[in-house]
């Protein structure tokens, strides 16, 4: 029995002497869990060296919205700490606004030394209250029904500009730029004959309430003439043409052939 107390007691005593190789204070924080307009993220690390000796460490930071609504963010920080140095490191800092999107975040830190993960940490927070995107594509056809689009039509052509989008009674402003660089304001959907040829541009502004606004630039060409119907047309010209002289050709050997016989028949 007292060998075993003695055991203990010595063993209790190496703990208290004895470091462990990798006691570090590493710990990832953000200054609130829940974020809306206009509130300031600030994420956080803190790492300390608890060792009589100096470390050089490096720590790896990721932040990612769990359904991928937002690209990822990497960090890298290469720390040299003296014995009970500790470093706090600003990872993060912005103001929520459009250039952010709504969703559940995670920020993951991993502290390696030589290449070997020590400690791990992770923090949540989530951003709310922030106008979602809907997406918006614009349709333009020379048919009503918009079952073939087009960006080339020909001159005094009726043209029809439509859209389509994700979300429901969604107003869609359109400026129509004409070659002369004159403008006109119009909504969707719109439809016109348009009476000049060149290029045409269209600059879209689609919004709707709780949603981001979309902004898009497009151009169409109006030809006069269209350059596949002329060639196919010359094509075809051309081939009626050369049946009338092969028929003709038929026509006269026919003749020869008939003339050679008569005439044959006749000296006998």
């Amino acid at each position: 029995m007292k060998k075993t107390l003695v055991t203990i007691a010595v063993f209790t005593v190496f703990l208290m002497v004895v470091q462990p190789v990798n006691a570090h204070v590493f710990k990832l924080s953000s200054n609130k869990t829940i974020y809306n307009p206009g509130d300031e993220i600030i994420i956080k690390i803190e790492v300390k060296n608890t060792l009589n000796i100096e470390k050089n460490m490096d720590i790896y930071i990721t932040m990612k919205e769990e359904n991928n609504k937002y690209p990822p963010l990497f960090w890298y920080y290469p720390v040299t700490l003296s014995s009970g140095e500790t470093r706090n490191i600003t990872v993060y800092s912005t103001n929520v606004s459009s250039y952010i999107v709504n969703g559940d975040y995670v920020v993951y830190a991993q502290l390696l030394e030589d290449g070997f993960t020590l400690y791990e940490e992770e923090t949540r927070f989530s951003i709310t209250g922030l106008p979602e995107a809907m997406k918006v594509d614009i349709l333009l056809s020379d048919d009503s029904r918009f079952s073939v689009l087009k960006d080339v039509f020909l001159l005094n052509q009726r043209i029809y500009i439509g859209y389509n989008s994700s979300i429901e009674n969604t107003s869609v402003n359109c400026e129509i730029i004409y070659p002369d660089n004159t403008s006109k304001n119009i909504t969707l959907p719109y439809d016109f004959i348009v009476d000049q040829t060149g290029l045409y541009s269209l600059n879209i502004n689609a919004h709707n309430e709780g949603y981001k606004s979309v902004n898009k630039k497009l151009q169409f060409a109006v030809i006069e003439k269209n350059p596949f119907y002329e060639k196919e047309k010359k094509s075809t010209q051309i081939n009626k043409e050369v049946e009338v002289i092969i028929y003709t050709i038929i026509l006269l050997l026919i003749v020869a052939i008939i003339i050679f016989f008569v005439f044959r028949k006749k000296k006998k």
